[in-house]
């Protein structure tokens, strides 16, 4: 009895005389608790006692001291879970009549209302559904209002509670155990009772109501809280199908991938699991649909999923064209081990994503990182196979403000109308943020704000196109020749610095409107056309103009 009695000594009912809680109060109270301490006696003199002797102690002595109608008011628990005692103490619970000690079991551990928490869990999870509790999350949480940062993103759940979203969608893994009772459980006490098992209201009113145990002396335990979802992705999946979808985990957690660092997608970040997405059953396994972004984030969001996939389909395609054309033009370079570990991981990552088939809807931020390095390989290797030096592409959304790129990935392969032409957002995005056109304020969230008469400031009307120089052409135009024309040399900047003028070359480029102007007067390439003004170089001259 020593650590029970020095527990009793320093917690906070020292005051309080043993028996003023474990004797029933009255002279019988106090001659059947004398009676049953001279058999505890007894076990200990013939060695048959136990270590963990089990007391019970009566409610009406609990009573004694605190007034029953001081618990009718609402207390709060952790400061922030609202209790209420007429809820849980007198009535039946899930078929169960609850004493003060089902729940307050460590009493003389330290703190006077010391509450045994294992007994709310258990009675609350055992025998729901996974991640549901008898009630609901609010009993205890209550309805978040404040920002949350969750793994560096600021996170309302305003938005998402607005939209009827429910707590189950993003907080499915939040229990580990189920609560339930091992039939070895009872030979802790019995011989052969199982004829009783099963009786579920009759076990609870023996050992709950009239003996005072815990919960957790037959129930495994329970535990809630936040769990680490790396393992817990598909936890109805993996049971049967076991790593099936390993790919797609790797993504969704941002790992699996060559040259980039892990980035987890926000989504894995905020606890969604794969059903929290895949939710529209099939013969063979639930899928995701574009309805299941809206039903959470809003309207629009389905676009944005068809646009991710678009934008990625789009770059592999690219992407393996390059693959094909590296291996049947310069195979021999790639004997080359710096020129091979290039060409290998570009492999290995459009693999990756190939494999994942979502393209790009499980992690569109890591895989656009893998299609970066990727493109960033290829043209490195093409660049020292070919010129020995490579230059790195200024990225798009250099400012990315307030974080446009996080959810816009693949806007530069949009287009969109503004009359009287169809534009690019690739060559707007080179030079401008996109607040230059779109608001950027939640309540006018992705509104056009930009007018014909905003896009003259870069594209001028016919009168003022009229008044330029040559040199102001260069503060928009990089000068550069296209693609199609790499074999050939044209330094605008020397033809300029000439005072020769863009129209010589771009015919009726000051009399139209730029925006009109736009595809029009791109001279042909071609000797005819050069030898205008350089006839004696067209045969005598080749890398005047010619690349090596």
């Amino acid at each position: 009895m020593r650590p029970f009695y020095d527990n009793w000594a320093s917690s906070s009912h020292a005051r309080v005389n043993c028996i003023g809680c474990h004797y029933e109060h009255g002279f019988r109270g106090y001659i059947a608790g004398k009676l049953r301490l001279l058999g505890e006696m007894m076990r200990y003199w013939v060695g048959a006692y136990n270590v963990r002797p089990h007391s019970r102690v009566s409610d009406q002595n609990c009573l004694s001291c605190h007034q029953e109608k001081a618990l009718e008011a609402v207390t709060v628990y952790r400061k922030k879970i609202p209790f209420s005692h007429p809820k849980h103490y007198g009535v039946a619970v899930r078929e169960i009549t609850l004493t003060c000690t089902t729940c307050h079991s460590q009493l003389v551990q330290g703190d006077h209302l010391a509450v045994d928490e294992s007994a709310c869990l258990v009675c609350h999870f055992t025998g729901v559904a996974r991640g549901q509790a008898l009630g609901d999350c609010y009993s205890c949480h209550g309805p978040p209002k404040d920002q949350i940062l969750i793994r560096g993103v600021v996170f309302n759940h305003s938005t998402y509670l607005k939209s009827g979203v429910e707590c189950l969608t993003c907080h499915v893994h939040v229990t580990r155990g189920t609560g339930d009772v091992p039939r070895e459980k009872c030979f802790s006490c019995h011989v052969e009772r199982f004829e009783e098992y099963g009786k579920t209201e009759l076990i609870h009113r023996v050992h709950v109501t009239e003996q005072h145990l815990k919960c957790t002396d037959c129930h495994s335990e329970i535990s809630h809280g936040k769990f680490e979802l790396a393992q817990a992705l598909s936890p109805d999946c993996a049971s049967c199908h076991g790593g099936r979808h390993s790919v797609q985990e790797q993504v969704y957690i941002g790992t699996g991938g060559s040259g980039v660092d892990p980035m987890p997608d926000p989504m894995f970040l905020s606890g969604v699991i794969c059903s929290g997405c895949h939710q529209s059953p099939t013969p063979i396994a639930a899928v995701a649909q574009p309805q299941a972004c809206v039903a959470c984030h809003g309207p629009g969001y389905d676009r944005l999923m068809r646009q991710w996939q678009q934008a990625v389909s789009q770059k592999l395609s690219e992407l393996r064209a390059q693959l094909a054309q590296i291996e049947s033009q310069l195979a021999q370079s790639l004997n080359d081990s710096s020129l091979r570990v290039l060409y290998e991981e570009a492999q290995k990552n459009i693999r990756f994503i190939e494999e994942d088939r979502s393209l790009g809807v499980h992690n569109i931020h890591y895989v656009s990182a893998l299609l970066r390095r990727s493109a960033e390989n290829l043209a490195q290797l093409l660049a020292r196979r070919e010129h020995g030096e490579y230059t790195p592409e200024k990225p798009l959304h250099s400012g990315e403000p307030f974080g446009c790129p996080r959810c816009h990935v693949g806007v530069e392969f949009l287009a969109f109308v503004q009359a009287p032409q169809t534009a690019s957002h690739k060559v707007h995005l080179k030079r401008d943020d996109c607040n230059a056109c779109h608001a950027v304020q939640p309540h006018e969230h992705g509104q056009t704000l930009a007018t014909a008469k905003d896009c003259t400031q870069c594209h001028p009307t016919a009168e003022r196109m009229a008044q330029l120089e040559s040199q102001d052409c260069l503060h928009c135009h990089e000068a550069k020749l296209p693609p199609r024309s790499a074999k050939a040399k044209f330094p605008h900047e020397t033809h300029i610095a000439l005072w020769i003028r863009c129209e010589a070359c771009h015919e009726g480029v000051t009399q139209i409107g730029h925006l009109e102007f736009l595809g029009r007067g791109v001279p042909k390439p071609g000797h005819d056309f050069c030898a205008t003004c350089h006839p004696a170089d067209i045969a005598n001259n080749c890398l005047k103009c010619h690349n090596d």
